[in-house]
């Protein structure tokens, strides 16, 4: 009989045993999903913040180019107003024409100030000035004046942020 309960106790035991083991392997699996959970959670976090930059970056971006965009569009309009007020000279001036002049000339220094507010910034180079091809466009050039610098200005140069959007247009002296 004793060895009955002997072999009843050793029996239980290894079953207790093979239930440990298997609560341990349980365990052991359970940590091994919970760590690969917890990688995963890292990097859909990083995943998001790197979405996050991006999508900021970009809209930032789209935002430049829409006003690059919008000034390059409108600069055309200041040269031709200013154009327009250029011909002033040729005009008999009476009341009506000095105030049409004068509503062109507000009119210019409105949208100016408009543009200049969203970053854009005209630049007119002085006569005699050195000839900077990174900021001037040569159109054209001439025998008379000193030698590689600027003769007459045909058209400002526009730069939005810093950033060049228009060379001006200058006649330069060979």
């Amino acid at each position: 009989m004793k060895k009955k309960k002997n072999s009843n106790k050793k029996e239980e035991k290894d079953k207790l045993e093979l239930q440990i083991q298997e609560l341990a392997n349980t365990i052991d699996s359970i940590e091994d999903e919970k760590l690969e959970i917890t990688n995963q959670l890292k990097r859909a976090l990083a995943d998001y913040q790197n979405l996050e930059k991006n999508t900021e970056k970009f809209l930032r971006l789209r935002f430049l180019q829409t006003k690059k965009n919008l000034v390059e569009n409108i600069i055309p309009v200041t040269d031709s107003l200013s154009i327009a007020l250029s011909s002033k000279k040729d005009l008999e001036m009476n009341k009506k024409t000095m105030s049409w002049v004068d509503g062109i000339s507000a009119s210019i220094e409105n949208l100016e100030k408009v543009l200049a507010d969203i970053g854009l910034t005209k630049f007119i180079p002085k006569k005699g000035e050195k000839f900077d091809p990174e900021i001037h466009e040569a159109v054209t050039t001439v025998e008379e004046g000193k030698k590689e610098h600027i003769f007459d200005v045909i058209q400002p140069g526009y730069r939005l942020d810093n950033v060049l959007i228009r060379p001006a247009r200058v006649v330069v002296s060979k």
